[in-house]
C-alpha cells in the first residue's frame, strides 16, 4: 500500500519536501521539482543549502539562516514551525543562461517521528506567494506614488485574482484526477478513520466486493457485521495499536450482503496506518484484491498434487519427476525407502548419488542425450539399496509437452529388476553351460569314435592274416595277440565310460577295508610305468610317510592315483620328469603328481575336472583318451572324503595335481564297522 501513497505524495499540486538531520533531501514530489526548476535526481542526497544556498537581505540578513533556524527549531522541539513570509532565491538554468530569482514562499515544517516516537525528519509545504507579495507591494507603492484609490487600483488587482483562480481550477482538475483514479483502480480500496473504523472513502471495486453502496461515515461494524468472529476488527484494531501494517494473503472472508445466502471469497490485502502531522495514527488505508480463482486453482491443485503424490506412493515402483532442464523435483517415498537417503538429498541435479560409481557416466550421457533430443529415457543401472549393497534397476523417463509441442516436464520411475537380473544370469549361465556341455559332447564323441576306431584297424588287419594264412600257426599267434590287445584297449575304454556313469548318477558303492598306502602307491606305478618308460620319462618316488593306513577301497584308490600319473605321462612330451611327493599333514596324507609337462592356461584349469575336458592334442600328445579320467578321479576322491586340486603356472610350466586323504583314528572305523 506504500506504493499508493507515495502516488498521492508525488502527485499533490502542493509542493512537499523532506529533509533528513542532516538537512539532506530525502524526498520531493513533481510539484516541488516544477517549483523550483530541477529535477528530483538532482536534489535527493544533497544538502538543501548546497543547492539553495539563498542571497544576503537588503538588511543584511541571510536568507540561509532564517531558514536553517526553522528547520533546527522544527527537530529541537517537535512542533511545526512556520515562515509565513521568506524571501529566498532560487538559481536556474534557463535557455539565456543561468539567471537568480528571488521570490518569496510561505513554508510550513512539520517534524516526522518514527516508530519511538523521535524526530528524525522534517517535511516542508512549501507555498510560492511570490506574485501576491509582488500585487500588494504593487497596490502599496501605486497608492503612494500617484493616490489611486482602490477601485481605480481593481482593475489590476482582479486580472491578478482571475490569475489565481484559473491556477485553482487547475489544480481542482488534478485533483479531479487523482479521485478518478482511486475509483477506477481495480483492487479494491477504502479509508476508515478513528477507532470505530468509520468509512471515509471507498472505491468501486470495494463497493462491488461487499455488494453494498452508499455507506460513507458509517462505521464498517453496520456496513460488515458478518465480519464479527472472522477476526478483521481484531486486525484493525491490532493495527492502529501497534502501528504495524497488516499484510493478509488468499484469507477467507464470509459475506452476507442484502440478506442473501453467505458466499466465502477469498482476498489479498494490506492494513496501512495513515498518521497526522503528529504522527497519531487517525485513520487505516485498506486495499487489496479478490483472489477467489487463484485459490481455487491452487486448491485444485494442490488436491491434484495430492491425488499424485497418493498414487505414486502406492505403486511399489520408485516414482520421480524432473523440470524441462532436468532437475528433478520430487521423488515418491518408495524412493527414499528404497535407498535410505532423507528426503529431499536427490532434488536437483543430485539424483546420482546413489548411483554406482561405473554407471554415472553412461546415465549421465543418457539423460543428457534424452532432454537435449526429447527421445524417452531407458537404461539398467546399479542403485545403492538401503543396506549399502547395490541392485539393478530400469531407469525410464517420459516428457510431457504442452499445447505447442515444448517439453514442460517428465515423468519417469525405476523399477527393481535384481531378481530378474539373477535370473537372467543363471539362463545365460545355463545357456552357457549347455552350449559348453554340447561342444563337449561333441568333442566326447569324435575322440569316442577315433578312440574306437584305432583298436578297430588292427583287429581288422588280424582278421586278414587270419584269412591269408588259416593254417598258419605264426599268423594265428599273431592275430590273437594283436586281437586281445585291442580288445583290452576297448574294454578299458567302455569301463572307464561305465564308471563314469555309475558315479554321476551315485550307483558306485565303496568297497572299504584297512589297506596301506604304500601298497596303493606301488600298484599305481606298476600300472603307468610302461607309458613312462615308452615316452622316456624320468619318475621319481619321495615319501616322507611310514606304515600309513587308509580305510578305503584299495581297487578306487589305485584308479584315482594312476589316472593322476597317467594323466602326467600322456602331457609331458619325451624324455620329461614325472614325480610323486608323499606327506602327511596332521589327519591327512598328502599326495602331489608334478610335471613338466605342456601345463594348463587359466582356462582349462578351471574346468580340468570336467568331463570330456582336454588339453588340445599334439604331435608329441596323442595317445588319446575319453576326457573321463580326471573326472571320475575327483568324483571318486569325494566319495572317500578327500580333495582334489590342480595347479599350473601357465602353459609350457607343467602341472601339480594334488589329492588329500583322510587318514589317522578318525579316518579308520573300528573293526565291526563296514560300508
Amino acid at each position: 500500500m506504500s506504493i499508493q501513497f507515495d502516488r498521492l505524495f508525488q502527485h499533490s499540486p502542493n509542493a512537499y519536501m523532506v529533509l533528513d538531520r542532516q538537512m539532506r533531501f530525502v524526498e520531493v514530489n513533481h510539484a516541488y521539482e516544477l517549483l523550483t526548476g530541477l529535477p528530483r535526481a538532482r536534489l535527493v542526497g544533497r544538502p538543501v543549502f548546497d543547492v539553495f544556498p539563498g542571497a544576503t537581505n537588503d538588511d543584511g540578513s541571510s536568507q540561509s539562516d532564517l531558514l536553517r533556524s526553522s528547520l533546527e527549531r522544527a527537530f529541537a522541539t517537535g512542533e511545526r514551525d512556520v515562515l509565513a513570509l521568506i524571501p529566498y532565491a532560487i538559481e536556474s538554468e534557463t535557455p539565456e543562461g543561468r539567471i537568480v530569482d528571488i521570490r518569496y514562499w510561505s513554508a510550513t515544517h512539520t517534524p516526522v517521528r518514527n516508530e519511538d516516537g523521535e524526530v528524525i525528519a522534517v517535511m516542508q509545504h512549501t507555498t510560492d506567494v511570490t506574485e501576491v507579495h509582488r500585487l500588494r507591494e504593487e497596490v502599496r507603492r501605486a497608492r503612494e506614488a500617484t493616490g489611486l484609490t482602490a477601485d481605480q487600483m481593481s482593475g489590476g488587482v482582479l486580472a491578478r485574482a482571475a490569475a489565481v483562480q484559473r491556477d485553482n481550477v487547475r489544480l481542482s482538475a488534478r485533483q479531479a484526477f487523482l479521485t478518478d483514479l482511486f475509483e477506477q483502480a481495480p483492487g479494491f480500496m477504502a479509508v476508515l478513520r478513528g477507532p470505530d473504523n468509520v468509512f471515509e472513502l471507498a472505491n468501486q471495486a470495494y463497493e462491488r466486493l461487499i455488494g453494498r453502496s452508499g455507506f460513507i461515515g458509517v462505521p464498517l461494524r453496520e456496513v460488515l457485521p458478518e465480519l464479527n468472529d472472522q477476526g478483521f476488527f481484531e486486525l484493525l484494531d491490532q493495527v492502529r495499536e501497534t502501528g504495524n501494517p497488516f499484510v493478509g494473503r488468499g484469507m477467507p472472508v464470509t459475506l452476507r450482503p442484502d440478506d442473501t445466502d453467505a458466499r466465502t471469497i477469498f482476498v489479498d490485502f494490506i492494513y496501512q496506518p495513515v498518521r497526522d502531522s503528529h504522527g497519531h495514527i487517525e485513520g487505516i488505508f485498506v486495499q487489496g484484491a479478490d483472489v477467489t480463482g487463484r485459490e481455487a486453482a491452487l486448491s485444485a491443485l494442490r488436491e491434484s498434487e495430492g491425488r499424485f503424490r497418493t498414487i505414486a506412493n502406492l505403486v511399489p515402483q520408485m516414482v520421480w519427476s524432473a523440470r524441462s532442464n532436468g532437475e528433478v523435483d520430487y521423488c515418491n517415498q518408495r524412493w527414499y525407502d528404497f535407498t535410505g537417503l532423507p528426503e529431499g538429498a536427490t532434488r536437483g541435479h543430485e539424483w546420482d548419488v546413489a548411483l554406482h560409481a561405473d554407471d554415472r557416466d553412461r546415465a549421465w550421457a543418457l539423460w543428457r542425450r534424452s532432454l537435449a533430443t526429447g527421445e524417452p529415457y531407458d537404461i539398467e543401472y546399479r542403485l545403492r539399496f538401503n543396506t549399502g549393497q547395490y541392485r539393478w534397476v530400469l531407469g525410464r523417463a517420459l516428457p510431457m509437452r504442452d499445447a505447442q509441442g515444448q517439453i514442460v516436464r517428465w515423468m519417469g520411475t525405476c523399477t527393481d529388476i535384481q531378481d530378474q537380473k539373477g535370473v537372467q544370469e543363471m539362463l545365460e549361465r545355463s545357456q552357457q553351460a549347455l552350449r559348453v556341455a554340447d561342444r563337449q559332447k561333441d568333442h566326447f564323441l569324435a575322440m569316442l569314435a577315433h578312440e574306437l576306431r584305432n583298436p578297430l584297424a588292427p583287429i581288422a588287419t588280424a582278421a586278414q592274416l587270419l584269412k591269408m594264412a588259416p593254417d598258419s600257426v605264426s599268423n594265428v599267434l599273431q592275430a590273437s595277440e594283436i586281437i586281445d590287445r585291442q580288445a583290452i584297449h576297448m574294454g578299458n575304454l567302455v569301463e572307464d565310460l561305465m564308471d563314469v556313469s555309475r558315479v554321476t548318477r551315485g550307483l558306485t558303492a565303496l568297497k572299504r577295508r584297512r589297506v596301506r598306502l604304500s601298497a596303493i602307491v606301488e600298484a599305481a606305478i606298476e600300472q603307468t610305468m610302461p607309458l613312462m618308460t615308452k615316452r622316456g620319462h624320468r619318475f621319481s618316488l619321495s615319501d616322507r610317510t611310514t606304515g600309513v593306513e587308509l580305510w578305503a577301497d584299495p581297487s578306487r584308490l589305485t584308479q584315482i592315483l594312476s589316472n593322476l600319473l597317467n594323466n602326467a605321462a600322456k602331457y609331458t612330451p619325451p624324455n620329461g620328469t614325472v614325480a610323486l611327493e608323499i606327506d602327511s599333514h596332521g589327519n591327512e596324507v598328502v599326495l602331489r603328481v608334478r610335471d613338466n609337462g605342456i601345463g594348463m592356461e587359466p582356462a582349462l584349469l578351471s574346468r580340468v575336472f570336467e568331463l570330456f575336458a582336454q588339453a588340445e592334442t599334439t604331435p608329441q600328445r596323442h595317445e588319446g583318451g575319453l576326457g573321463v579320467g580326471l573326472a571320475l578321479a575327483r568324483s571318486l576322491t569325494h566319495l572317500h572324503g578327500g580333495t582334489l586340486s590342480a595347479f599350473s603356472a601357465g602353459l609350457r610350466e607343467g602341472s601339480t595335481f594334488e589329492l588329500r586323504l583322510p587318514c589317522g583314528p578318525t579316518a579308520i572305523p573300528d573293526d565291526d564297522d563296514h560300508d
